[in-house]
């Protein structure tokens, strides 16, 4: 191994020692990244959501959905609280990802003091279950579970409910979901902000805007509630007949909660994570340790390779 190193090429030569070095810094950038978010997780207390201060907090309680248009996993069209998606292709090279994406509506954290809105951009999401089958069409003609198509491998790892069906002959289409369902247990921590009367108005154009995203989703449904002249399509009138309802509805929903504060869990502005887990705090806190220690490891493999490698090539 020592000769086919000294043979190479300078070119050759630094693009792999450079390669294994970045490499290796990678994975020590990583393993404390993880071994950070697995401190913070330990040294944040958990609040309850009446009784929790302004800031950066720890909840722990059920998802929920919130009133008005549910969100819909795309590929299973199962009603959810989060979902994150995945649709490959096989080639001659491989799986080829052709199409991704995830949700970002709001949905509620529940415990037995009170509810939360949770808004999930930005956040690290450890889904409560991950299902991956396979297909011959772009999108997946049945679920899963359905149409024959039984599990080849179901376990739990990390409190995840991971579900897998093998490949089988002419499925050129690989599809993954994950989700989080009403009801799930869930922990999260991130910034916790109460917003009083005076906020209101604030917050309900947040949740106009968000009425309105769910409503263009279901377009058939958008179609049958406001094109009135029957066209095909909303003109601006239409539009804004369609946000004058999005705004009765949501203040409807404020009212209804007799104008108490509303709690909401969102990205911090400062570098500390924003977590959202089906799993339980210990859980998380050994995924974490666990990842922090492969990395670890692959820093000293990695950087014990490169330094050989330069060691081997220098002393020739």
């Amino acid at each position: 191994m020592s000769a086919d190193l000294l043979a190479m090429s300078t070119l050759e030569f630094s693009v792999w020692a450079g390669t294994l070095s970045l490499l290796s810094l990678a994975a020590l950038f990583f393993s404390f990244r993880n071994l950070i978010r697995a401190r913070v997780i330990e040294d944040t207390p958990t609040s309850r959501i009446r009784s929790a201060h302004q800031g950066y907090v720890e909840l722990n309680g059920k998802a929920a959905a919130m009133k008005g248009e549910p969100i819909i996993t795309p590929l299973t069209h199962s009603p959810c609280c989060w979902f994150r998606f995945k649709i490959e292709r096989k080639g001659e090279k491989g799986w080829r990802t052709v199409r991704q994406g995830g949700s970002e509506g709001l949905f509620l954290l529940k415990d037995d003091s009170g509810e939360c809105i949770v808004n999930p951009d930005g956040a690290d999401v450890i889904p409560s279950e991950k299902n991956v089958w396979y297909g011959s069409n772009s999108l997946p003609q049945a679920g899963p579970a359905t149409g024959g198509l039984d599990y080849n491998s179901s376990t739990t790892l990390f409190g995840l409910q991971l579900n897998i069906r093998s490949n089988s002959m002419g499925s050129h289409y690989r599809y993954t979901e994950e989700t989080i369902y009403p009801g799930d247990p869930l922990y999260a921590i991130g910034l916790f902000k109460s917003i009083g009367e005076a906020n209101w108005l604030a917050m309900r154009q947040d949740m106009v805007r968000e009425r309105l995203r769910q409503w263009k989703q279901d377009r058939a449904g958008l179609l049958a509630r406001f094109d009135r002249d029957g066209n095909g399509e909303i003109d601006l009138d239409e539009w804004e007949s369609a946000r004058g309802k999005a705004e009765l509805e949501v203040a409807s929903e404020q009212v209804q909660q007799d104008q108490q504060s509303l709690h909401t869990l969102s990205q911090p502005d400062s570098n500390r994570p924003f977590l959202i887990s089906s799993s339980a705090e210990f859980t998380l806190v050994k995924h974490y340790r666990r990842f922090a220690f492969g990395f670890i490891t692959g820093f000293f493999l990695l950087g014990g390779i490169s330094t050989w490698m330069l060691a081997t090539r220098f002393a020739a």
